[in-house]
């Protein structure tokens, strides 16, 4: 605790005064319905509170105006009915001890016009962007005067709801930013231009807010230190803009960020996955406090996941407060435990950016190994002790086996875990192996410690047969034995390695090299990058109708930069119809899948990867013996509550299937399926 006390410095901010230096920056996670603040979306950033945040900045992206389209499920702040919602969410957040401020954004171009309200989308100038494909009406007097009173109105609202201050965006791509960047702004009257038009707007709607809404109110701005884009705002055009909106006197606070979302690599480079090193983009909050800081508060979060790189960013003079935003969906209550001494408990944050990826599909934002997180009404973060002890056997080592141990322990039960391999991990393991995604080994790092410390009765290189299983008397078993790989259904299929073979090291691949992609799942990509990085020539087909369609944008984004980078070719559209030898080489026969035509290849290797098939054989064995016959109550599952089939009395023990063991899917599903068993049990 003595070397992390300037985190825990409070702040004061005009007349607010943060507890500490710890803040989770604007985000939607998409928590909301239609527009309003539910349950769940209070409950998620109360326990943020609970878990002792500083400042936790919600309603990211939050709407002003009647064109917005909610494309990312935003909070309607355009509307008087959000004022209540206001409250009742700052009541729940300052219950526990925490500040909170909303974010109000125009996505301009960066919305949909076919979602809400089927109005036109409106920008600068009419530039259609890659990722939402709208062409933008541009903006003309009246509606740049509409718009700001949208802005100032809104921020009303925010005040009028009890929280503590407004965020105003201006990066990740979206109206403010439109007008700043010349790649995004052609325009030749006073708001196009040189650097001082392309700022009037965001300043005017600053001063419409700073009357509305008086001196004592804190006002910030979030925008970029560097868009990063080629015709774009440079580092030193963004510190002019910052040292400008500072020097004004309207704002408080500047939250910076880096790059842009106009494409998929952008999305890559402004929400950093574990492609982007730790903290990449601090030296940019540095270079604008350095400028600013005898004016305004710098608050910083892009890849800041731990304490010694939250107190470097204090200590070295980059910000005055540290964002971590993704490290608190991974444990809302990283802070309490860092205070008490009680790091090593903290699940991390890998990077694996499955909360963004999910959140800019318009989905709601998950934690891909915490699986409470916004789930709290039914799967507490903090694990409540069961009424009656029992004893559980789990099977297998892997992500799912080990949190179904690691809550079952928790709760009290007496937990046995068999694992066949050597150690824990299972298809994490071989993840990490490929290229830029090592630090996936986080999570298992993470869990197997938890086998140590809740003192789980691991037992490595056994392969669990039924006998044993039996001879332990458990009340319950967990299969967690996850699958095995599937290359596809192909004439030769026996010739095809799978990703597991090369990830592994088990196959070594050179010269040409053919993936053959039905999976669409980031297995593909990261096998793919490993082979030309070995100095294989690859080639991926796919019968999808694009490459990685279940990969989300920010991780699509690094995928997609590496593989060209490594001169991997790739086409959608095409089967796989047979393989055969000839000589030392394989030739691959393919299909479009439009027009049936085929072609034949010449190659030295070829992958295969269709998902995974269940390895569940000693689940078929101990089937017959269970309680319940493996019957789930599906709808008892998706509520998180107990299991209460019971269609063999006779039985010894009530059996599940939880992962790939049941069905292929994701880190995130596995872990989930382990924890809605386990919580109840």
């Amino acid at each position: 605790m003595a070397n992390y006390d300037v985190l825990f410095q409070p702040l004061r901010i005009r007349n607010l005064t943060i507890r500490n230096r710890f803040l989770s920056t604007s985000h939607e996670p998409g928590y909301v319905l239609a527009g309003d603040i539910t349950d769940r979306y209070i409950a998620y950033q109360a326990e943020k509170a609970k878990g002792g945040v500083g400042l936790t900045q919600f309603g990211g992206a939050t709407a002003v105006s009647a064109e917005n389209s909610f494309y990312y499920g935003q909070i309607n702040g355009s509307v008087d009915k959000v004022i209540p919602q206001f409250r009742k969410m700052a009541a729940a957040i300052h219950e526990h001890g925490a500040l909170c401020t909303v974010q109000l954004t125009h996505g301009g171009r960066r919305e949909r016009w076919d979602l809400t309200n089927w109005l036109p989308t409106f920008s600068a100038s009419p530039l259609r962007e890659i990722i939402h494909g709208t062409f933008p009406a541009t903006m003309e007097d009246h509606d740049i005067r509409r718009t700001i009173d949208n802005y100032a109105a809104a921020a009303a609202r925010v005040r009028d709801g009890d929280v503590d201050g407004v965020e105003i965006s201006c990066q990740a791509g979206t109206l403010i930013e439109q007008f700043w960047s010349p790649a995004m702004n052609n325009r030749t009257d006073g708001y196009g231009g040189t650097l001082a038009n392309r700022m009037r707007f965001g300043l005017e709607i600053l001063e419409a807010v700073r009357r509305r809404l008086g001196d004592d109110y804190v006002i910030g701005i979030r925008m970029p230190g560097d868009e990063m884009l080629k015709g774009g705002l440079s580092q030193d055009d963004c510190i002019e803009i910052a040292k400008t909106y500072a020097g004004s006197g309207l704002i408080d606070f500047i939250s910076v960020v880096a790059a842009q979302a106009v494409d998929y690599q952008s999305e890559a480079r402004i929400w950093p996955t574990m492609w982007v090193p730790s903290a990449a983009y601090l030296p940019l909050a540095k270079a604008i406090r350095d400028e600013v800081k005898d004016k305004v508060k710098i608050f910083h979060a892009a890849r800041m996941t731990d304490a010694a790189t939250a107190e470097h960013a204090l200590k070295s003079g980059s910000v005055d407060m540290v964002g971590m935003t993704r490290a608190l969906i991974a444990d809302p209550y990283h802070i309490n435990k860092l205070k008490a001494g009680d790091e090593e408990n903290i699940r991390p944050c890998v990077g694996v950016g499955y909360c963004v990826d999910r959140a800019i599909r318009g989905i709601d934002a998950l934690c891909a190994h915490n699986v409470a997180t916004s789930r709290e009404a039914t799967i507490p973060q903090i694990v409540r002790p069961a009424e009656t002890r029992k004893k559980v056997m789990v099977v297998g080592g892997g992500p799912a086996g080990m949190e179904a141990a690691r809550v079952n322990a928790r709760r009290g039960h007496e937990v046995v875990l068999m694992e066949a391999a050597g150690e824990l991990g299972g298809q994490l393991l071989l993840a990490a192996r490929a290229t830029w995604r090592r630090d996936l080994a986080g999570v298992t790092t993470w869990l197997a410690r938890q086998m140590d410390v809740l003192k789980v009765d691991v037992r490595l290189n056994t392969y669990a047969e039924a006998d044993e299983v039996l001879g332990e008397k458990p009340d319950a078993v967990i299969i967690a034995t996850g699958g095995l790989p599937n290359v596809g259904r192909f004439v030769g299929s026996e010739l095809a390695a799978s990703v597991w073979d090369v990830l592994s090291g088990q196959k070594a691949v050179g010269g040409d090299v053919l993936l053959v992609d039905e999976n669409g799942t980031a297995s593909a990509a990261s096998c793919a990058e490993f082979a030309a990085a070995q100095g294989a020539r690859v080639r991926i087909i796919t019968p999808d109708r694009e490459f990685g369609s279940e990969i989300g944008g920010t991780n699509l984004g690094a995928h997609m930069s590496e593989l060209y980078k490594r001169d991997v070719r790739i086409e959608t559209d095409t089967r796989l119809l047979s393989l055969r030898r000839q000589g030392n080489k394989v030739i691959a026969v393919t299909q479009n899948t439009y027009s049936d035509k085929t072609r034949e290849l010449e190659l030295d290797h070829v992958i295969g990867d269709n998902g995974t098939l269940p390895n569940d054989d000693v689940y078929t064995t101990l089937k017959p013996l269970s309680r319940n016959l493996g019957e789930v109550d599906l709808r008892a599952l998706a509520d998180a509550r107990p299991q209460t089939i019971l269609t063999n009395p006779d039985g010894q023990f009530s059996l599940y299937k939880v992962g790939d063991a049941w069905a292929c899917r994701n880190l995130h599903a596995a872990m989930l399926d382990a924890a809605r068993i386990s919580h109840p049990l």
